[in-house]
C-alpha cells in the first residue's frame, strides 16, 4: 500500500503513471483501488469502443469498459465512447483490476479532453516481448512470416500472420486492408510491425507467448521480400535438416527434395530419402501419390520430436516407386536408440522415425478410434500400436486376436522428455529415449494375413463352457418347474414365475451394466498398461544384456503410467459407489458428479437448475445420474468441447424432470456413432435406462457444432410407494 500512496503523492495534477499503476500488488489490485490516469489512446475495439489501450509517458495500460458495465461500476454514457479515436487523450477515473495477466483499469468515466500525438513505438527487446512486459505498449517488431490466415476480428476483415524472430515464434493480428497482395504473398517475407504489445496467457494467468495487435494504415512494411519463387531457397539435403552449421541458417525456407510416402492433400505428407524420413505440413490440395519425387520448399518445424518442415509448397519432378520397406522389428529400432544415446552419437543407419518397413507381428486387440482403427500388435516381444483408417481396415479379411500378420507401415516415434534426476541436473540419457513406437498403416494393401487366428480361442472356450452351463441350469430349473406344477396352486405358480421374471430382468441389466464398465475400463486402461507393459519389456532386455543402468529410468516411466491407470480406476469406481443416492437433494448429487468429473480435465464443466425442486425416488435418480455421467463423459472423451453444461429442469406440477448436458465440441453426425458392435455400449446404455423409467431421451449434435443430450423422465406418485415398499421389502 506505501508503493500507491508514493505514487499518488508524485502526481501533483491528481493523475497517476500508468507504469505505478501496473507496479501495484495483486492485494491492491484485488481491491480494487482507486486510480486516475491521462493518456492517449493507442488502439480501440471498433465499433463500440468497449475495450482501450491507454499509453501515456510511462506505459500502456487495458481499459476494460465492458466489464465495468458488467459489474455496475461505468457511469459514462455511449456518446462518451463514441467521441474516443485513436489519438484521443483522455482522463480516466476507475478502478484498478488485477485482469487475466496485467493490471487493467475498470473506468467510471472517460472523458477526451482532445488529440495528441501517438507514442514514439519503442524498438522491442526480445527478453521482454517474450515474457509479456511490453504489454500495452507501442512497440516495433521485425520478424519472417511463416503463416498467413483471413480472420475475422469484431467485424474487421483481419489477417493473422505467424512470424518468427531468434527468440521464439509469436502471432499478430493486421487489418487486412493494410496488405493489398494476396495473404499468402507475405509468406517468407521479412516485415515491421507497429503495433501494441500483447499476450496470450492460460487461466492461471501464465505467459503463454506474444499476441500482438498491428494499428495504422503503415503499421505493416515488408523490410525484405520473399523469393520470387519459393523454390530460389537455400538447398539442402534432407538428412541434414535441423542439423549443425557454423552459422544461423535463418527462420526463411530452406529447399529440398525427397520421395513421397504417403500424403494426405491439404494436411500433410511423408517423404523418405534413404534412411530419412520427414513429416511435411501443407495448405496444398496438389494429389501426390507415393513414388513422386518431390521438390519442398518449407519452414524447419521443430514442434515435434523430430523436425520436420511446414507451411510448405511442393512440386513434382518425376515419378517411380516408392523406397522399399526395411525389414525390421520394432526391438531393433529401439536398441539402435539406445545404442546412440548411450555413446553421444547420431542413430546409424538412421532412427527410422518417418521411415516405412515391414516386419511380421502377432495382432493382440483391435480398438475403433475416432477417426482410425487401432492395431496393437506384439513382436518380438515389443508392442506396437498401427494405426490404419477404418474404410482400409474393413477392406480386410475379418481378423481377430491372435492372427499372424506381415504389416508395413510408417514409423512413428515419441521419446521421453528430460527430467531433472536429484541433484537437479540432466544427464545425456535423461532424453531421447523411445517412449512409444507407433506405425501409420496407409492402406490394406500394407497388411498381410500370414495365419488366421484359431478358431478355438479362449473366449470361445468361455462361451462354450457358459452355454452348457445355461443349458445345464435351465433343464434343472425346468425339471423343478414341472415338479412344482405338481404340487403347487395356480396363485402360488404365478407368483413364482413373476418372481422368475423380475429375476431374468435383473440378471439381463446387471450383464449390460458389466459389459459397459468392461468397456470403459478397456478404453482408459489400455494406452496406459501398454505403455508400462512397453517400459518393462525394456528393463527386461537391458537385465538380460546385464545392463542396469537405464532400468531405473524405465521403471520410473512405468510406474507413473501405473499410477495413472490406478487413478482411472478409482474414478470408475467412485461412479459405482456414488451413483445411488441416500439423503442429499438430487441437485446436490448432480453437482457433486460434475465436481468430481471436472477435475482432471481442460473443459469446464459447469451445472445449473430452473423450476421447484421435488422428491425424485432413488432409483430414478440414480439412472439419470449415470445418464449425465455418461454423456459428460462421452462429450470429454469423444468431442473435446472447451465448455460442457449440465441443466437440471424441474416442473412439480407434472411430477417431470429433465436433464440436458451439452458442450461445444466436435459433434458427430447422429446414427454415425460407433455402438456396441465396436464394443462402445455408452449411448444403447443411457436409452436403456430412460426407456426402463418410461422417459424420452434426445441426442442432436452436427459436426462442429457440439452435442446435446436431454433425458425426460416424469416420476407418478406411485414411484416413491414402489420404493417405499421395496425398502421394506
Amino acid at each position: 500500500m506505501l508503493a500507491f500512496c508514493c505514487a499518488v503523492a508524485r502526481c501533483d495534477d491528481g493523475f497517476m503513471p500508468i507504469a505505478d499503476v501496473k507496479n501495484m500488488t495483486a492485494d491492491e489490485a484485488d481491491r480494487g483501488s482507486p486510480v486516475r490516469i491521462r493518456g492517449v489512446v493507442t488502439w480501440h475495439w471498433q465499433p463500440q469502443r468497449l475495450h482501450l489501450i491507454v499509453q501515456d509517458e510511462s506505459d500502456g495500460i487495458w481499459i476494460n469498459v465492458t466489464q465495468a458495465f458488467e459489474s455496475g461500476l461505468w457511469q459514462g454514457t455511449a456518446e462518451n465512447l463514441a467521441a474516443i479515436e485513436v489519438g484521443s487523450e483522455v482522463e480516466i477515473d476507475g478502478v484498478v483490476d488485477r485482469g487475466g495477466f496485467a493490471p487493467i483499469v475498470l473506468p467510471r468515466q472517460i472523458r477526451a479532453v482532445g488529440r495528441k500525438p501517438l507514442p514514439a513505438p519503442k524498438p522491442i527487446d526480445d527478453v521482454r516481448l517474450f515474457s509479456g512486459c511490453d504489454n500495452g505498449l507501442r512497440i516495433v517488431v521485425v520478424g519472417v512470416v511463416q503463416g498467413v490466415e483471413p480472420v475475422d476480428e469484431v467485424g474487421i476483415p483481419c489477417l493473422l500472420l505467424t512470424m518468427v524472430r531468434p527468440a521464439g515464434r509469436l502471432l499478430a493480428i493486421v487489418p487486412a486492408a493494410v496488405w493489398q497482395g494476396p495473404p499468402e504473398s507475405l509468406i517468407d517475407a521479412t516485415v515491421q510491425l507497429t503495433c501494441i504489445g500483447g499476450s496470450a496467457v492460460n487461466t492461471r494467468g501464465q505467459f503463454l507467448y506474444p499476441r500482438l495487435l498491428a494499428v495504422g494504415s503503415d503499421c505493416l512494411k515488408v523490410v525484405s521480400p520473399v523469393p520470387s519463387s519459393p523454390f530460389e531457397s537455400p538447398r539442402i539435403e534432407l538428412d541434414t535438416l535441423a542439423q549443425f552449421s557454423p552459422e544461423p541458417r535463418g527462420a526463411h525456407r530452406v529447399r529440398t527434395e525427397g520421395t513421397v510416402t504417403h500424403a494426405v492433400p491439404g494436411q500433410f505428407f511423408y517423404v523418405q530419402e534413404g534412411m530419412t524420413g520427414v513429416r511435411v505440413t501443407t495448405r496444398s490440395e496438389e494429389v501426390l501419390r507415393p513414388g513422386d519425387r518431390v521438390e519442398i520448399a518449407g519452414f524447419v518445424d521443430r514442434s515435434r520430436d523430430f523436425a520436420g518442415l511446414s507451411e510448405a509448397v511442393v512440386r513434382v519432378i518425376s515419378h517411380g516407386s516408392t523406397p522399399d520397406p526395411r525389414r525390421l522389428a520394432p526391438n531393433e529400432i529401439i536398441e539402435i536408440s539406445r545404442q546412440s544415446m548411450r555413446k553421444g552419437r547420431m542413430a546409424s543407419p538412421g532412427d527410422f522415425d518417418g521411415c516405412v518397413i515391414r516386419f511380421p507381428a502377432r495382432l493382440l486387440e483391435i480398438e475403433r478410434a475416432t477417426e482410425d482403427s487401432l492395431l496393437v500388435l506384439a513382436c518380438e516381444g515389443t508392442n506396437v500400436v498401427a494405426r490404419i483408417p477404418h474404410d482400409q481396415l474393413s477392406r480386410l479379411p475379418p481378423l481377430a486376436a491372435g492372427a499372424e500378420l506381415d504389416i508395413t507401415g510408417i514409423v512413428q516415434i515419441a521419446l521421453t522428455r528430460p527430467v531433472a534426476s536429484g541433484s537437479g541436473r540432466h544427464t545425456l540419457s535423461d532424453a531421447g529415449t523411445i517412449e512409444r513406437l507407433a506405425l501409420l498403416v496407409r492402406s490394406a494393401d500394407d497388411v498381410q494375413v500370414l495365419k488366421a487366428a484359431p478358431w478355438w480361442t479362449t473366449r470361445r472356450l468361455f462361451v462354450a463352457l457358459a452355454t452348457s452351463a445355461a443349458v445345464l441350469l435351465g433343464s434343472l430349473a425346468w425339471v423343478g418347474m414341472l415338479q412344482r406344477q405338481v404340487a403347487m396352486q395356480s396363485r402360488r405358480l404365478a407368483s413364482e414365475m413373476q418372481k422368475r421374471r423380475d429375476a431374468a430382468v435383473e440378471f439381463e441389466a446387471s450383464v449390460r451394466e458389466r459389459n459397459r464398465l468392461a468397456a470403459n475400463l478397456h478404453d482408459t486402461l489400455l494406452q496406459s498398461l501398454a505403455g508400462a507393459g512397453f517400459q518393462l519389456d525394456t528393463c527386461r532386455r537391458a537385465v538380460a544384456r546385464q545392463d542396469l543402468g537405464e532400468t531405473s529410468d524405465h521403471l520410473d516411466v512405468a510406474r507413473r503410467m501405473l499410477k495413472h491407470a490406478v487413478g482411472e480406476l478409482r474414478g470408475s469406481v467412485w461412479a459405482l459407489r456414488t451413483m445411488p443416492m441416500a439423503g442429499p437433494s438430487f441437485s446436490a448429487a448432480v453437482a457433486a458428479l460434475v465436481a468430481h468429473l471436472g477435475s482432471g480435465h481442460a473443459a469446464k464443466i459447469t451445472v445449473s437448475s430452473d423450476g421447484e425442486p421435488f422428491e425424485i425416488p432413488n432409483f430414478v435418480a440414480g439412472n439419470l445420474l449415470l445418464v449425465a455421467q455418461e454423456a459428460i463423459r462421452n462429450a470429454v472423451h469423444h468431442g473435446q468441447p472447451k465448455t460442457i453444461h449440465l441443466q437440471i429442469d424441474y416442473d412439480a406440477a407434472a411430477r417431470e424432470v429433465t436433464i440436458t448436458v451439452a458442450d461445444d465440441g466436435h459433434g458427430f453426425v447422429v446414427g454415425d456413432e460407433v455402438g456396441p458392435a465396436q464394443g462402445h455400449f455408452g449411448v444403447q446404455g443411457m436409452q436403456e435406462r430412460i426407456a426402463s423409467l418410461g422417459g424420452t431421451l434426445t441426442i442432436d449434435s452436427r459436426p462442429g457444432q457440439g452435442t446435446r443430450v436431454t433425458a425426460v423422465v416424469v416420476t407418478p406418485a406411485y414411484d416413491t410407494q414402489l420404493e417405499g415398499a421395496q425398502s421394506d421389502a
